[in-house]
């Protein structure tokens, strides 16, 4: 399914652009009409490995690339490690087969060193 997925990535791409606010049991439904590989998803595999791609992507873009809370004010070290673990939580849910799991589990240790090292430069700029 890799070479399929850009084409499914532009699709729930152009999808969102049209309309934000659509449900990503939508889109799923429209995805899997388009596309026959989409199909062996599940509505929570397919969400971490597309929709919250995009929605990511553009937030990020929209940010600068940091997160940042009402008014702009600085992004906490908390902040910074929820990130991490909202990361380690997508790459978890878009794990298809077992050893795509077993993958994700063995680098374990880089999202924990990630998220040390964002609450280390998050609380040294304060």
């Amino acid at each position: 399914m890799a070479g399929n997925d850009d084409k499914v990535l532009d699709f729930v791409t152009q999808e969102l652009e049209k309309d934000p606010e659509a449900r990503t049991s939508d889109l799923f439904e429209k995805a899997k009409d388009l596309f026959s590989s989409v199909e062996q998803l599940s509505l929570r595999q397919f969400n971490a490995r597309f929709p919250l791609q995009v929605k990511r992507k553009k937030s990020r873009a929209r940010s600068g690339g940091r997160r940042r809370g009402a008014a702009g004010k600085r992004v906490t070290s908390r902040d910074a490690v929820r990130e991490v673990f909202l990361r380690f939580a997508s790459d978890l849910t878009a794990a298809d087969e077992k050893k795509d799991l077993v993958k994700v589990l063995a680098e374990l240790d880089t999202y924990i060193d990630d998220a040390i090292a964002a609450a280390r430069r998050k609380r040294a700029k304060r």
